[in-house]
């Protein structure tokens, strides 16, 4: 298996050339987000939170040593809330929406958010166990790279929101990425099988991104005088 430092650059070049070939990154300017479409935005990413749970536990169930389980345990017992249901990372964005005068029950999960959810799940049951580690580390190490490049127009759009949510992740994330870098590093099999799981996981990604960009920039429906969208 590569060098750790090898690992993090070819990775970290992936994600890169991800980020700059997005169409939602390249949307995603403060002179094309207005509020509206921030809420629009946060009411589909509510699907995504809710799901890092189950995924983590599936990619957790498919290791084959101690060590890997346990660390990916440890990462969904912080997505759990460490045993608080208050505290859990849905929990707390959930308290980011309501903060920031979001209608909690007016949220309805996009079709692209479950495309998203069940291509990984399927991936993470089937691929072999290298490729497991590089589809979910190819979320931790997005994380950072999207959500500070996400994250400044959603706080300048609703600065009295909660914001724990957004500046735990930011924080959270390279202890995130050091763990699983140290995970694939001792790994048996070749790092050619994590970077086509890797790849696999920002195609999902991609995908969700590409859905997500078009659906931001539609017009929402108007309720007509007569209570029907017009």
């Amino acid at each position: 298996m590569a060098a750790k430092e090898e690992i993090k650059n070819t990775l970290n070049r992936l994600i890169d050339e991800f980020v700059d070939q997005s169409p939602f990154f390249k949307f995603w300017k403060s002179g094309n987000v207005d509020a509206g479409i921030s809420k629009r935005f946060l009411g589909s990413f509510d699907a995504l939170v809710k799901s890092f749970p189950s995924l983590i536990a599936a990619g957790a169930s498919r290791m084959k040593d101690e060590e890997s389980r346990m660390v990916l345990a440890v990462n969904l017992y912080q997505e759990c809330g460490e045993g608080d249901v208050q505290r859990t990372h849905y929990a707390i964005y959930r308290k980011f929406l309501a903060t920031a005068g979001i209608n909690l029950s007016s949220i309805t999960e996009n079709g692209f958010a479950s495309e998203w959810r069940d291509s990984l799940s399927e991936y993470l049951q089937t691929a072999n166990t290298g490729a497991v580690l590089g589809a979910l580390a190819a979320g931790e190490f997005l994380a950072q790279p999207a959500l500070g490049r996400i994250y400044p127009i959603l706080k300048n759009h609703f600065p009295d929101a909660d914001q724990e949510y957004f500046t735990q992740h930011l924080d959270l994330e390279t202890e995130h990425v050091e763990e699983i870098t140290a995970l694939i590093a001792r790994q048996e099999g070749g790092f050619e099988e994590v970077v086509e799981g890797f790849k696999f996981g920002l195609s999902a990604w991609g995908a969700y991104f590409e859905s997500l960009t078009e659906y931001l920039i539609q017009r929402p429906a108007v309720a007509s005088p007569g209570g029907s969208p017009a």
